[in-house]
């Protein structure tokens, strides 16, 4: 019976049971048999019943990856081998806001719960605590698991200004000497850029004709160092997927350095981008030879968000991080793009 305590129904029971014996005293035993007893034998057997119980399985699903703002659905499926209501109750971080509290039937249905993603970072669920009733509601029964499982918040991500925009196209964009060899030369379309025009060819006809290279098959690679004093971490994480984002999204391979390691991130790996910065702290690296350097100062005084100043880099002049309007995202999930599940048994809470 260790663990076992009665509801408030239980203790309403008690109480009328209490009342039936002093009855009992007072005007014989047949209201004792009446009432006192059939109560008596309810609360045994709900202890009986929660005694005998399995500590129930969890097996938890979580949300994949977002960014702040974004929604997300946890699940937590209680199983085990007698049936049994539950009352579940989910620790939540600060980084999600959500009502981590229902009621579940173990081997039934799960229990889910909607978060709203708040703060960038992996954030830890859990352990849940679960607290099974019998049937007749008069008693419960806690079990706490210590397993856990993280959701993670991507920074979040704008478009870049025009300045920024302009000098990262133009990084980007690979000059005449970085291509592969002549090929042809073809009609202009409007599509073209004019560097590409021949002006020699174009002067000895009536329209304009574009010099065409073969494909070497291999895109431009272009080195990025972001780096945080110590209070300034989500405004570099922000600055550095602003960028990495628009690079990876225009088809060239980044290849980033920040406090938490370095990885090249091939185009349109997005995702790889958004988790790395993720779990970014503040910290300084060698950004000597970067292509793009990006740098958050720690609030105290500057005009940016939070009162930190941050800064672009990009081929050696420096612009002030002024993004424009969110980017809205599509992300596959987490680092596998997919949700996860964890599965756990829980122990007795005495």
């Amino acid at each position: 019976m260790r663990g076992i305590r009665p509801t408030r129904r239980g203790l309403a029971a008690l109480a009328v049971a209490a009342g039936a014996v002093v009855m009992s005293l007072t005007f014989g035993p047949r209201s004792l048999d009446a009432v006192a007893l059939p109560i008596a034998v309810a609360l045994v057997a709900a202890a009986v019943q929660l005694a005998l119980l399995d500590p129930p399985r969890v097996h938890r699903t979580t949300p994949p990856a977002g960014d702040p703002g974004s929604t997300g659905t946890v699940s937590l499926a209680l199983a085990a081998e007698t049936p049994a209501t539950a009352t579940v109750e989910d620790r939540l971080p600060s980084g999600l806001d959500g009502d981590p509290r229902g009621t579940a039937l173990v081997g039934g249905d799960p229990f889910t719960y909607p978060v709203t993603y708040r703060e960038r970072g992996v954030h830890e669920l859990g352990p849940a605590v679960v607290h099974a009733r019998d049937v007749l509601g008069l008693a419960w029964r806690p079990f706490a698991t210590d397993a856990r499982a993280s959701v993670l918040v991507y920074p979040r991500v704008y478009h870049p200004s025009t300045p920024v925009a302009e000098r990262l196209r133009a990084l980007s964009t690979p000059g005449a000497a970085e291509r592969g060899a002549f090929d042809h030369l073809r009609e202009y379309t409007r599509s073209d850029s004019l560097r590409d025009v021949h002006w020699k060819s174009s002067a000895k006809r009536d329209d304009l004709v574009v010099q065409e290279f073969v494909d070497d098959g291999d895109g431009p690679t272009i080195t990025m160092a972001a780096s945080a004093e110590s209070g300034a971490a989500d405004r570099m994480a922000e600055a550095a997927a602003t960028v990495g984002y628009a690079l990876l999204a225009e088809g060239v391979t980044v290849t980033l350095a920040t406090p938490a390691g370095r990885t090249t991130l091939a185009p349109g790996e997005t995702d790889r981008l958004l988790a790395h910065l993720a779990r970014v702290g503040a910290g300084h690296v060698t950004d000597r030879d970067a292509d793009v350097v990006v740098r958050a100062s720690a609030p105290g005084g500057g005009r940016q968000s939070g009162g930190s100043r941050t800064t672009v880099r990009v081929d050696g002049e420096t612009l002030p991080f002024d993004p424009g309007r969110r980017r809205s995202l599509t992300v596959n999930g987490d680092d596998d793009g997919t949700t996860r599940t964890v599965d756990a048994r829980p122990e007795v809470v005495a």
